[in-house]
């Protein structure tokens, strides 16, 4: 198999990557260095985005359902006979595609470039073997950054606004960054702007606006989480756990708000007094989204399915005490129960 780091990979001539090669396999952990690597590919050939004539993006689900999109794709030529580019997301195992792949590459229909990302793939997985298999693919494996890269990453964005930073914020942002290259980034360019008159970037300046931004995701990920929203709440869970956030962190969230839940209808009861008037007693923020957002919250989930999650969440975390490898498997069933239960409620 012809692989190579994401380091490398930034540093070869399109030219020599566009001659040798055909298909490219993005894959590893870090879903943002794939994004990032995936957009520059495209910029350094010349493509735009936007562009549906050079730039076709498809789902490995929807090929494995209907194979002839792919193969359409692969077979037409783009506008004024130019080479375009198919991204083809997220292919793990999905046969069928990985079967139109192997007689593409046996064939030699290389009219088109074609770009693939996946997660790492492991020993006996079918697209590892059609990689080593074939010379006219290139792999480019992408993890969390080291700490060169996350030292080059720092100067990149802080440069950008001619900032300098203390070598206590500077060991702060490697306790906090890594895991995904868009989620740093980010957290770099908010610290920046939130430092806009300041030259100096101290620790107190990581710890204050990093952190609350980390304490602020979570409390988005709960939220979404018990409106029902499934699908944004997986990806939200999936980018948090991308980042260096703590994983403990957003479990305990989930604890601490059904608590909150709990604590709101026992009050109520044993004083005697409305949910909006408990509400106030509890939630003393002057946000009212926030009030709004718990007397919805208590209007989907009763007394008893609150009890049922709370004693759920008990069992995860000690099992999770037991077994910190599961770590990220029982927070996304944690997720799953939640939105899933609140849907159904929600459908009634």
């Amino acid at each position: 198999m012809v692989a190579i780091r994401s380091n490398e990979f930034t540093k070869k001539s399109i030219d020599q990557l566009l001659t040798s090669y055909f298909i490219f396999i993005f894959y590893g952990s870090d879903k943002g260095l794939i994004f990032e690597l995936v957009n520059q590919f495209k910029k350094r050939i010349g493509v735009l985005h936007h562009d549906q004539f050079y730039f076709v993006v498809l789902n490995a689900l929807d090929i494995q359902e209907n194979p002839e999109i792919l193969w359409n794709e692969v077979k037409s030529i783009s506008l004024f006979n130019e080479k375009k580019i198919i991204l083809i997301k997220n292919l793990s195992a999905e046969k069928k595609v990985l079967n139109c792949l192997e007689e593409i590459i046996s064939k030699n229909i290389n009219n088109n470039l074609i770009i693939i990302t996946s997660n790492e793939p492991k020993k006996y997985n079918i697209l590892r073997k059609i990689a080593e298999k074939f010379t006219s693919i290139l792999s480019i494996s992408c993890y969390p950054d080291s700490h060169i890269d996350l030292i080059n990453l720092i100067k990149e964005e802080l440069c950008l606004d001619q900032k300098q930073i203390s070598i206590e914020g500077k060991q702060a942002l490697f306790e906090n960054l890594g895991g995904d290259r868009i989620a740093s980034r980010i957290e770099l360019q908010k610290l920046s702007s939130y430092c806009l008159e300041d030259i100096l970037i101290t620790e107190k300046h990581v710890k204050d606006i990093i952190c609350d931004t980390h304490i602020l995701y979570i409390e988005e990920i709960i939220e979404t989480t018990m409106q029902g929203d499934t699908y944004n709440a997986i990806i939200m869970a999936e980018f948090f756990f991308g980042s260096k956030m703590s994983p403990h962190a957003l479990l305990n969230g989930f604890l601490q708000k059904f608590q909150l839940l709990e604590n709101i209808y026992i009050e109520s009861e044993f004083l005697e007094i409305s949910i909006e008037k408990t509400i106030q007693k509890f939630e003393k923020t002057r946000i009212p989204k926030k009030r709004l957002l718990l007397q919805k919250f208590l209007q989907t989930w009763n007394k008893n399915i609150i009890k049922k999650i709370l004693h759920k969440i008990n069992q995860e975390i000690h099992l999770l005490r037991k077994k910190r490898s599961l770590e990220k498997s029982i927070i996304f069933q944690i997720i799953l129960l939640i939105s899933q239960t609140a849907h159904k409620i929600q459908k009634r």
